[in-house]
C-alpha cells in the first residue's frame, strides 16, 4: 500500500467518533492525483497531476455504489474537517498531519468550515447574515458557503467586524487566504484590522 493512502480512523486517541455519520462502505483516501482532470470541491480550482488530494467517499447520488468528492488536501482540512481527520490521524505524511490542528479547530468552532474567502463589498445591497444590517459598499465582508447535497452552495456574507461573534474566534485569516488567493498581504493586514473593529450593531 502506498505510504500516502490511509483508511478511515474510527476515532481519535480518546475513542471519540466523528459527530456526523459518513458512508462506511469505502474508506476516504489521500493519494497523489493520477491526472489533472478533477477540480477541488472546496475551491473549484484544478488539482494538478501528482499533487496530494483528498477523496471523500459518499453514496452515489445518482445511482448505486459510491462516488468520490475530490479536494486539495488543505481545502479538505478547512471545509470537510470530520472526514479529513478520519484519514489524517492515520497518515504518516507530514503535509497531511500538519493540517490536523486546522481541521480540529473547524470542529471546535462549528461555523469555521463555512468561510469561503473575503472581499470588499461591491454594492451596499447585501445584508449581513449575523447582524442582519446592510454591508456598506467598499467595506470588508466574509463570504459564507454551506455543504449540502454533496456540494458547496454560496450562502451570503457577514461583516468582517461580525466575524468574531459569528465564528466564535477571530482566527480566520488562514482560511480567507486559502479561498481568496488573490488577496495581497496588505489586503490581509487591512482585513485583520477590520476583524478586530467594532461590530456595526
Amino acid at each position: 500500500m502506498s505510504r500516502f493512502l490511509a483508511g478511515r480512523n474510527r476515532g481519535d486517541a480518546t475513542g471519540a467518533l466523528p459527530a456526523v455519520p459518513y458512508n462506511r462502505c469505502m474508506p476516504h483516501v489521500i493519494e497523489p492525483a493520477t491526472s489533472a482532470r478533477a477540480k477541488c470541491r472546496g475551491c473549484d480550482r484544478k488539482i494538478d497531476k501528482g499533487e496530494l488530494r483528498f477523496g471523500e467517499r459518499q453514496p452515489n447520488a445518482f445511482g448505486e455504489g459510491e462516488m468520490t468528492l475530490w479536494f486539495h488536501v488543505p481545502c479538505a482540512a478547512f471545509k470537510r474537517p470530520e472526514p479529513f481527520l478520519e484519514v489524517a490521524r492515520a497518515s504518516a505524511e507530514p503535509a497531511v498531519t500538519a493540517l490536523i490542528p486546522i481541521a480540529e479547530n473547524g470542529i471546535a468552532h462549528r461555523r469555521l468550515p463555512r468561510v469561503n474567502g473575503a472581499e470588499r463589498a461591491k454594492t451596499g445591497r447585501a445584508h449581513c447574515r449575523s447582524c442582519r444590517e446592510l454591508i456598506e459598499a467598499g467595506t470588508w465582508r466574509v463570504a459564507l458557503t454551506f455543504f449540502e447535497e454533496y456540494r458547496f452552495a454560496p450562502s451570503g456574507f457577514i461583516h468582517a467586524a461580525c466575524a468574531p461573534e459569528y465564528f466564535e474566534t477571530v482566527e480566520i485569516l488562514d482560511r480567507v487566504a486559502q479561498f481568496s488567493p488573490d488577496l495581497a498581504p496588505d489586503d490581509l493586514d487591512d482585513l485583520a484590522r477590520a476583524l478586530r473593529s467594532k461590530s456595526p450593531h
